[in-house]
């Protein structure tokens, strides 16, 4: 039971909580509200209050948002982005999970030091072999192809080692009261494994979307048509056109940052669970 000294200390931290988060909120706030607005009102309200405040809901309130999915492909660029994080998500749990199982499961030859090199490998950056990727692709004749940008993205070292963290506290017993009931090894891993370990499966589900969602540098390389391409390279086509007003620009702004925070604010807390096991682990 609390007393009124500490629910008072509760609520004060909570109330600075709020203040500090407003803070953080007010370029995201600031974007949206003038995502309504015409350049003029942009121009006019910029140091006032009123920048944080949207315009009178009227007939050309969705403007710059209507201007942006009619006149552009920016609704094909999200789907076919939805589409790869999709696909990259139901792949990765499956060869990553896969990974990560016979890292913390099974004994074979080498393998801690195959751990060590997974391990070693989270910390060298993309940017160092893509290239690598880039040739890889080009040799297999996959560029421009859906499989030549999902194919180097799939094995994530990252996402190995996460798995892995949390299939070493599964206990041995379900595995082989499984057995008992002629359940193979790889029907034991998607009925009891994956199910006992949502919360590492949730997190690695919400990386790899961020990571595709957020990602320009391999869907730039890779694409070449239109057709293909992905959000952040369609933000950045539209952005740099020079008949894009100020208000489109934030409206485009607006629609990649929406699916970001609603992924965030569903599965917070699965994510802060999920990293909380991985480190908790021994082994």
């Amino acid at each position: 039971m609390l007393t009124k000294k500490q629910k008072r200390i509760n609520w004060i931290l909570v109330a600075v909580m709020i203040v500090l988060s407003l803070f953080f909120l007010f370029p995201v706030i600031w974007m949206l509200a003038n995502s309504f607005k015409t350049d003029a009102a942009i121009t006019n309200d910029m140091n006032s209050m009123a920048a944080f405040i949207p315009p009178a809901l009227n007939g050309s309130f969705f403007d710059n948002y209507i201007t942006i999915l009619t006149n552009t492909n920016f609704i094909r660029y999200m789907v076919n982005t939805l589409f790869y994080a999709a696909v990259l998500i139901v792949l990765g749990i499956i060869v990553n999970g896969l990974a990560g199982y016979a890292l913390a499961k099974i004994n074979f030859p080498f393998k801690e030091r195959w751990l060590m090199i997974i391990m070693l490998l989270m910390i060298v950056p993309m940017e160092t072999i893509i290239t690598i990727h880039f040739l890889f692709i080009a040799k297999l004749g996959l560029l421009n192809t859906i499989i030549g940008y999902v194919l180097p993205m799939i094995v994530n070292p990252f996402n190995i080692f996460l798995f892995r963290q949390v299939f070493v506290s599964l206990p041995d017993d379900v595995y082989e009261a499984a057995q008992l009931d002629y359940c193979n090894p790889i029907k034991y891993f998607f009925t009891m494994v994956l199910p006992m370990s949502k919360s590492v499966v949730a997190t690695v589900s919400v990386f790899t979307f961020l990571n595709v969602w957020n990602d320009y540098l391999w869907p730039s390389l890779v694409f070449t048509s239109s057709d293909l391409l992905t959000a952040q390279i369609g933000l950045n086509a539209i952005t740099s056109n020079e008949n894009t007003t100020m208000g489109q620009t934030l409206a485009v702004i607006t629609l990649v940052t929406i699916p970001v925070i609603i992924i965030y604010a569903l599965f917070s807390k699965q994510i802060v669970e999920g990293v909380v096991s991985t480190g908790s682990k021994e082994g």
